[in-house]
């Protein structure tokens, strides 16, 4: 797995309508731009989640660690941090969906999204387990070009896990985590971090048991049509980190139980490198505890983009003034919201626009929503 190096049009990789690369930039741009053909990309990474949006899953762990980052076969190191949402299946069988944070190693600002299969063993009559994970790593690599440039490489890389797990009550828990990431034309790397979370399922270690009543309700629920209007920051993803005030607007159906879709517009503000706004419309495998007054989920879906701070490029001349195309990107977001009262709610959501032309974002927003019941 991993990128490959190969060659294509450096012009290819600027963004709709942008002028020309720059030929001190061309030789680096040639191998590290664009996501390789051979990738899996994060629409079939995705695709899992759809399925297990219709499982009846009743056991699951959130949970926050930190730590620190290592270079292998060299002395650089950072500091790592990581989202981990866990789903057992049986007692010795389980998924996850991570968000991982390397930190920044010289000449790399890499994070990225795992997906693992786990197997656990418990220990201790339940007070630990011990799990081995595998998967495979979709990772978002900010690298420096010529210049004051940077370059956005994408890629994926197989990932193995080790994580120990300690049940500090009925929902508490502390976790002890290893990933080593080893891309194939990439650094690797080994991740230590350990952290705490919290437990949602009905059980504290399910064994494959049918589901009762309550549980055969809460797989019935389906999310009620919401508005919502949201306020944040865009995030640009280069080694300055331009940022901007930003903002949103969306629309909420549940299409089936566990899984929404999604209509929104999308501000990304003006932090002078781009300037983007557009549509997006997404899937989202969702699953709800505490009653249903709390919320999660994962969405993906294409986000249909104007940017006005690049120029429209016609062959080699750049024809300043005409009206920028249209331009399609993966979003793949993460959102959390809760219950207020019986019509209002409070929402989360954490955007990541994939470009094709070094210009990659997140979107940090906040909002108050409307749902009809």
């Amino acid at each position: 797995m991993g990128t490959k190096p190969t060659a294509v049009d450096p012009s290819a990789t600027s963004g709709p309508g942008s002028p020309p690369a720059n030929p001190h930039q061309q030789s680096l741009s040639v191998s590290i731009t664009r996501t390789m053909s051979k990738s899996i990309h994060p629409w079939k990474l995705s695709a899992l989640l759809l399925a297990c949006a219709c499982l009846n899953l009743h056991a699951q762990e959130l949970s926050l660690l930190g730590g620190t980052t290592t270079q292998a076969g060299v002395k650089n190191s950072t500091y790592s941090w990581q989202i981990d949402y866990r789903q057992d299946f049986y007692k010795y069988f389980a998924s996850s969906i991570a968000y991982i944070n390397e930190g920044h190693l010289p000449g790399h600002y890499r994070d990225g999204t795992a997906w693992e299969a786990w197997g656990n063993m418990p220990l201790f009559n339940d007070r630990i387990a011990l799990s081995l994970g595998a998967g495979v790593y979709y990772f978002y690599d900010t690298q420096p070009m010529a210049g004051d440039g940077s370059a956005d490489v994408h890629g994926t890389a197989p990932i193995f896990s080790l994580s120990v797990t300690g049940y500090l009550s009925d929902r508490w828990f502390y976790r002890f985590m290893v990933n080593r990431i080893s891309p194939s034309s990439a650094i690797q790397t080994n991740t230590a971090t350990v952290g705490v979370g919290y437990w949602f399922g009905q059980n504290r270690r399910p064994e494959g048991k049918q589901p009762g009543k309550e549980d055969a309700a809460e797989a019935g629920y389906v999310t009620e049509p919401q508005f919502t209007v949201f306020g944040g920051q865009s995030v640009v993803n280069t080694f300055l980190s331009q940022k901007a005030l930003a903002g949103a607007a969306e629309y909420r159906q549940g299409l089936l139980p566990h899984l929404d879709g999604t209509a929104s517009f999308i501000y990304e503000g003006d932090p002078k490198i781009v300037r983007r706004s557009g549509v997006a419309f997404q899937l989202w495998p969702v699953n709800t505890f505490l009653n249903d007054s709390t919320s999660v989920g994962i969405g993906v879906g294409p986000y249909i983009f104007v940017d006005r701070n690049h120029p429209v490029n016609s062959g080699r001349t750049v024809n300043v003034g005409l009206r920028n195309p249209a331009a399609v990107a993966p979003l793949v977001s993460l959102t959390i919201a809760r219950q207020l009262s019986e019509h209002w709610i409070a929402r989360v959501i954490w955007d990541r626009v994939v470009s094709n032309y070094n210009r990659d974002s997140d979107i940090f927003l906040v909002g108050l929503g409307y749902r009809w019941r």
